[in-house]
């Protein structure tokens, strides 16, 4: 390879041109450019290993394009890099600049000091304190403080500024200055129900032009009550014989609220047949400070209840425990709300009795629903179940029921009875009166002695007073109670009694319906729908019936109460009314039927009308139905 010439390059590699003299004026110059293209050389020979391919060729260098960045890519890239600035910033300015409504315990510290768990009644008093720690003075200061549920504010070393007792205006607060207010109140509410006390401080520093906050919070627990409440009773009980629950409820402090009630929740087959002190008609024993009540100290207060088990609704089959609960409760505030401050329970084991014996009002062994004017059909129903004769018994049936000036709701002077038992009445209270009607063996001499396997029935109809011949209207109570009782002796000679299930009656409105129809001309007919009422005020009252065959309604020509509609397509009458006062006694729905075309096989016009209320008295829902109007006029 020549060493010499000026013009070899990577290009010329394998040609050889002819060696051409160098003056030697010249002859540093021309070193210098040999280093010069040997550094030439090299690169190339370095940059062609880079770019051969494996056959040895080198790629055209200008067919060789840039590549374009995508412009949405792009896009996203600068997008994301001006969010990452704007985070930046909001964080920096979320350490290092102060918020508008939230100041800083640097300047304005708040604290509340008090108990944290409380007696039910207790009297606390909580201490709010708060220091400006600037060097500057904070403007206009107001503390606002929201207390817990249940606690009701008595008084305060400062005067509050609003009648709700909630808010003090502390005004200017020099630089380090400190104050507090201290608040005493008493404690209401249920026991381990987590409460807090809340309180804030509005101010605005003298450099700043925003109103700044500071809060404090303070968590408080009732976790004791002034009473304890205990229950005492049988373990066991047979069903039918009489039980005793006595309900015991001890003060352990002085304090003593105005009112506050005891409420036993007594399981549904549980009869009661007496208590000390009277119970209330909702189920409690409403306990006033100055009110005598039964005790054994000044500590004690004692309440009982004396009761018989039924078999209604109880599978004695199996091992069957039922529980007796007892509620202290205390009304708070204005609205009276109720606060558990007590409870307790007892669990009762029930044994079968070895008798069935059973009460049924018009087919039901349970509550049921009747109206002024109604009958009453009951049956007593009693079997020997056991392996022993039941001797000497008597069957006795009472009746608590609605009274008015010493008249029993019930017409105790048209009963049948075909085996005429004695029938005795008693004034139980101003409203209610009980009668009581009982059979021995010379009723019905069965019961001389009842064999094993052996039963005996007893039938009568009680009619319930009308409206036409009693006034309904007057009476304060419209349940009646029944309930049934054998008394006999067993084997040795011991006197035993078993009580039948027990059976409310609700007294419901007298509604009734009325349906007349006349012909007023060929193919077409007249019909009234007559509404009455004496007993109980309704609400929502619906008729509804279906037009048969060829035939089109024609609703009144004056506006009757409530709303008349027709659905021609199901053919249907509806007549809705949304009350109807004790004031008014009578509602009537006039209409006229034109018949298209007669069919001599159709024997209905007008369905029976299904008649729904709501007595609002009682709550009950009333339901029956009404007279059908035939194809044929009467």
């Amino acid at each position: 390879m020549p060493e010499n010439d000026e013009n070899f390059s990577a290009h010329t590699i394998g040609t050889e041109k002819p060696k051409r003299k160098v003056a030697p004026r010249k002859k540093i110059a021309i070193t210098e450019k040999r280093l010069e293209k040997d550094k030439k050389i090299k690169i190339e020979k370095e940059l062609v290993s880079i770019y051969e391919d494996s056959s040895g060729k080198i790629p055209n260098m200008h067919e060789i394009k840039k590549r374009k960045h995508h412009p949405i890519v792009k896009g996203v890239f600068y997008l994301l890099f001006i969010g990452a600035i704007m985070a930046a910033a909001a964080w920096a300015g979320f350490f290092y600049l102060p918020g508008k409504n939230t100041g800083s315990e640097q300047q304005l510290s708040l604290d509340i000091k008090g108990p944290v768990e409380i007696t039910v009644g207790a009297t606390t008093t909580y201490v709010i304190s708060f220091e400006n720690k600037e060097n500057i003075q904070l403007n206009g200061a107001v503390l606002t403080v929201n207390y817990p549920d249940g606690f009701a504010y008595l008084e305060s070393n400062i005067k509050p500024d609003n009648g709700g007792a909630t808010e003090w205006r502390l005004g200017d607060l020099k630089p380090h200055e400190t104050g507090e207010i201290k608040i005493t109140g008493q404690n209401y509410g249920a026991l381990n129900q987590e409460k807090s006390w809340r309180a804030l401080v509005n101010y605005m520093p003298e450099n700043f032009q925003s109103e700044l906050q500071v809060i404090a919070t303070l968590s408080t627990k009732i976790t004791d009550s002034p009473f304890d409440i205990s229950i005492s009773g049988p373990d066991k009980a047979i069903i039918g014989d009489e039980a005793k629950y006595s309900f015991k409820v001890i003060k352990k402090t002085s304090w003593l609220p105005a009112k506050f009630y005891l409420r036993p929740s007594l399981p549904a087959n549980f009869y009661v047949t007496s208590s000390t002190p009277p119970i209330d008609k909702d189920g409690t024993w409403r306990i006033k400070s100055e009110s005598p009540t039964s005790t054994t100290s000044t500590n004690e207060l004692i309440f009982s209840i004396i009761g018989k088990y039924t078999d209604q609704n109880v599978n004695l089959e199996e091992n069957t425990s039922t529980i007796i609960t007892a509620e202290l409760q205390l009304p708070y505030g204005l609205d009276n709300r109720i606060f558990e401050i007590g409870r307790a329970e007892l669990a009762t084991e029930l044994i079968k009795s070895s008798q069935t014996f059973s009460l049924a009002i018009n087919g039901a062994m349970i509550d049921t629903a009747s109206r002024p004017g109604d009958t009453l059909n009951v049956t007593l129903y009693v079997k020997n179940t056991g392996k022993d004769s039941l001797k000497n018994a008597s069957l006795k049936l009472s009746f608590d029921a609605p009274a008015l000036k010493r008249q029993s709701a019930l017409n105790w002077a048209a009963v049948e009875d075909k085996l005429e038992g004695n029938i005795v009445g008693e004034q139980v209270s101003d409203t209610i009166r009980r009668g009581t009607i009982t059979w021995t063996s010379q009723n019905l001499p069965s019961l001389n002695e009842l064999k094993p396997g052996q039963e005996a029935t007893v039938d009568i109809r009680l009619p319930i007073r009308s409206t036409d011949n009693f006034d309904m209207s007057n009476l304060a109570e419209f349940t009646i109670k029944a309930i049934a009782e054998i008394v006999y002796k067993d084997k040795l000679g011991a006197e035993k009694s078993l009580s039948s299930n027990p059976i409310a009656i609700i007294l419901n409105s007298d509604l009734s319906l009325e349906v007349r129809d006349s012909t007023s001309a060929e193919n077409e007919r007249d019909i009234q729908w007559i509404l009455s009422n004496s007993f109980h005020p309704l609400k929502n009252i619906e008729l509804t019936a279906t037009l048969f065959g060829d035939a089109n309604f024609i609703p009144p020509s004056v506006a009757p109460a409530g709303s008349v509609s027709f659905d021609a397509d199901l053919k249907q009458i509806s007549w809705k009314i949304s009350e109807m006062p004790e004031s008014v006694d009578i509602l009537a729905l006039p209409f006229s039927v034109n018949i298209n075309k007669i069919n001599p096989t159709q024997n209905t016009l007008i369905s029976k009308v299904k008649v729904r209320a709501e007595d609002a008295v009682s709550g009950k829902t009333i339901e029956f139905m009404g007279d059908e109007i035939p194809m044929k006029a009467e």
